[in-house]
């Protein structure tokens, strides 16, 4: 088996085309990787040299983050009926952008990709498109899509801590989880010593 076939075949144990029922399920394993991230302790990495453990917490934190922020987003466009999938070979100018809907891409004519979904970039820059979603704060998911695509592509001996960062994600996740789940969110992103973590969710309306 060449390595292009070794690849698509284990692409295809994961192939599927999303629909609407999906989005609590994708909610649900958000939900899990930020609550992971706020209460993630060095001391969680028995396994990891002493030296080590502050620095592979935070690594972890901020992958997990990213990871949610992809999931979440991906749970409101389902939410609201829109496809996460994407087009199977469309031709050059359809016409057919994120957002859609799956009787737009019928109504086209096209197919969607069982293999491929939306990237997090994408999802955040067309998230004013969803209808019914009020204004986001996006620059919290921008930073949670730059933890993840760092965490995931290299590894720094020091990283310069800002805590704002961290804030900005904060509110821009009580915002999602308010507009699009009429959810009142708490939550802490616990990094610096002594800072008590924070992750619940309860229905509106808030306290």
């Amino acid at each position: 088996m060449t390595n292009m076939s070794l690849e698509k075949s284990v692409k295809g144990q994961f192939a599927i085309v999303f629909s609407d029922s999906d989005w609590k399920f994708f909610k649900e394993m958000a939900g899990h990787s930020f609550s992971e991230a706020a209460f993630l302790k060095k001391s969680d990495f028995k396994r990891v040299p002493v030296n080590r453990r502050l620095l592979v917490r935070n690594s972890r934190k901020r992958l997990l983050i990213g990871i949610g922020a992809e999931l979440l987003l991906k749970a409101i466009y389902l939410k609201g009926g829109y496809c996460i999938n994407k087009l199977h070979q469309p031709p050059k100018n359809c016409g057919l952008k994120i957002p859609f809907k799956p009787a737009d891409a019928l109504a086209a004519g096209l197919t969607l990709d069982a293999t491929e979904t939306f990237t997090l970039s994408q999802l955040i820059d067309s998230l004013n498109k969803v209808d019914g979603l009020k204004t986001v704060p996006t620059d919290g998911l921008k930073i949670a899509r730059v933890f993840r695509n760092k965490e995931g592509h290299v590894v720094t001996m020091a990283h310069a801590f800002d805590p704002a960062s961290f804030r900005a994600i904060e509110k821009a996740l009580i915002s999602l989880y308010q507009n699009a789940f009429h959810e009142c969110l708490s939550v802490r992103f616990s990094v610096a010593p002594n800072e008590n973590a924070e992750w619940e969710t309860t229905p509106q309306p808030c306290a």
